[in-house]
């Protein structure tokens, strides 16, 4: 498979739909060895899925963020897990552009590597000459098996104590790790999203140069462009959202399916016929379509206004966030009126609607879009102070 570092966002695009196939058949084994299937993985590296919004410099696509939502999206209505691994692994690579320069070089010599890691500040870092000796076991470290570096939020201790910044919190570094460093445990046992191999990892008393460490809060980029002028987590919790979107797309298109196709107990019609399905399929499409709509013209406008050199506003901020909130949870109102309508049939195994339905409601459980998240958003949009430490 040809390499798409330096594509165009149809590129990458056509890129994702041609994998759709191999996606959906391993999809099955995704959720049988829970973690992303060989072959996927592979596809997905050569193809330069898991480098998408990694800087050009460090052999990454950069691409825009309207593009990374449309390929995590198309991805995710093939097996949200995949997609969620695309997701992980593609979009953060923006978070590279904060590495000192000299530490990308080393990680990204060979420019397909992957990286992927945990912002949970569940690490303990202590400064030592050229660096920070790290300890500490971060959850949720999705597509782990398959990245070559792994990084993990710690606080840097002074001591018994938290080193504190002017700011009242505590400093924080996220230093990257070679794999081989990093201990997997198997700890990936639930009930959405099965197939991304979210297992814990741990490092013991492990030295990172100052070189492969991002200070916290975020500072300047090493790469100045457009894309890491976008704010960094409203690029992530869009992304997180696109594969909700893809998630519920899917849901949609197997309730139609089954609605031609399926006879319920009592009737003489396709399921199709029944008033009930039809109000159903009306109102899952609207809620998606809303919701997919607020996203992308919310993160347009901002990507917009980073182009023309415009100062991004809190507020704009805020908008974009409380978009992917919203989308996260209008894709899952979308898929559990699918689920519903599906009756009986969905509750098998081999339904792609019982899949939608658990692996929906897996992505709203994360931190970036949980419905919680929209109580510091409205606070932001009316003026009022909000803990923003992640914003």
């Amino acid at each position: 498979m040809t390499s798409i570092a330096s594509a165009g966002s149809t590129s990458l695009l056509d890129a994702a739909r041609s994998l759709v196939p191999l996606v959906k058949e391993h999809a099955d084994q995704g959720e049988r060895e829970r973690r992303l299937p060989d072959p996927v993985a592979k596809a997905f590296r050569e193809a330069g899925i898991l480098r998408l919004c990694r800087p050009r410099a460090l052999g990454g696509t950069e691409a825009d963020p309207i593009t990374a939502m449309e390929v995590i999206e198309e991805l995710s209505r093939a097996d949200g897990a995949a997609g969620w691994c695309a997701m992980i692994c593609g979009a953060t690579g923006a978070f590279d552009a904060y590495l000192p320069v000299a530490g990308g070089k080393e990680m990204y010599a060979s420019p397909d590597a992957v990286t992927a890691g945990v912002f949970a500040p569940t690490g303990r870092a202590v400064e030592v000459e050229g660096g920070y000796r790290i300890t500490g076991r971060w959850a949720m470290a999705s597509a782990c098996h398959h990245c070559d570096w792994l990084g993990g939020t710690a606080v840097v201790f002074d001591g018994a104590a938290p080193r504190m910044l002017p700011v009242g919190i505590p400093e924080c570094v996220v230093p990257l790790f070679r794999a081989s460093e990093c201990k997997i445990l198997d700890t990936w046992s639930v009930s959405g999203l099965v197939g991304t191999g979210s297992h814990d990892f741990e490092v013991v008393d492990v030295f990172a140069p100052s070189s492969r460490c991002i200070r916290l809060p975020l500072r300047a980029s090493s790469h100045p462009a457009p894309l890491f002028a976008f704010p960094f987590f409203g690029l992530l919790a869009s992304a997180v959202a696109a594969t909700a979107l893809g998630i519920a797309r899917a849901a949609l298109d197997e309730l139609v399916r089954l609605a031609a196709t399926k006879t319920p107990y009592g009737m003489t019609a396709s399921l199709a016929t029944r008033p009930s399905t039809a109000l159903v399929v009306a109102e899952a499409e609207a809620t998606l379509g809303a919701a997919r709509a607020y996203l992308f013209e919310s993160v347009r406008d901002v990507w917009n206004a980073v182009n023309a050199g415009e100062p991004i506003t809190i507020k704009e901020r805020a908008r974009v966030r409380l978009a992917a909130t919203n989308a996260v949870l209008g894709a899952a109102r979308a898929v559990d009126l699918a689920f519903s309508a599906g009756g009986a049939t969905a509750l098998y195994t081999k339904s792609p609607l019982q899949r939608c339905f658990r692996d929906v409601h897996a992505v709203t459980q994360h931190a970036m879009v949980a419905p919680h998240t929209r109580e510091v958003q409205g606070r932001v949009l009316l003026g009022l102070d909000a803990d923003l430490p992640m914003f």
